[in-house]
């Protein structure tokens, strides 16, 4: 394992901070200890290179016999079938779910339609409300004015009154005296 002193000096070379960054002809051999042995000889890829290329483009016409539409037909019928049954057994029954999906859609229209429903009917109590106290309000607003119009009546002969005993209470004090 190579010590810390040697890393630093690789990064510093790297880094182009030495002068004098060893060669590749510096580095040291393998020994044949490191170097893996191949399994092929020169012999054999030789070999294998010179093999003689077998064509079978005659033989597959001769010995080959001929299929007729028909059972080609049956074939792929067979391969198509085996593979859209592989396929649904992965899926499933589509009718299944698609009831399932409908059932659901089905369901969430109802509880929209019930949530409009309760919102209407929270709609006209809350206006229901709204009524009533303006109403009451309109009531309020007649009885102030009613009580207004009676103070008025009322205030101007307390304030004469008022004025008459302070003038008494003047004189009776002037009196005594």
């Amino acid at each position: 394992m190579a010590e810390k002193s040697d890393y630093t000096e690789i990064k510093a070379g790297v880094d182009g901070m030495i002068g004098d960054v060893p060669s590749p002809t510096d580095a040291p051999e393998p020994t044949t200890e490191e170097m893996p042995e191949t399994q092929n000889s020169e012999e054999s890829i030789q070999e294998q290179t010179t093999a003689p290329l077998m064509d079978f483009s005659n033989q597959s016409q001769n010995t080959a016999p001929q299929m007729d539409s028909d059972r080609i037909h049956q074939i792929v019928e067979a391969i198509v079938s085996e593979k859209f049954d592989e396929m649904m057994s992965g899926v499933g029954n589509l009718s299944v779910w698609k009831e399932k999906i409908n059932n659901d859609v089905i369901a969430i229209k109802q509880e929209i339609l019930r949530s409009n429903e309760r919102f209407d009917n929270l709609q006209n109590a809350i206006l229901g409300r709204i009524k009533e106290y303006d109403q009451g309000m309109q009531g309020v607003s007649t009885e102030m004015k009613a009580l207004e119009k009676v103070f008025e009546k009322i205030v101007e002969p307390l304030t004469t009154n008022i004025k008459e005993l302070d003038r008494l209470v003047k004189e009776m004090k002037t009196s005594k005296k």
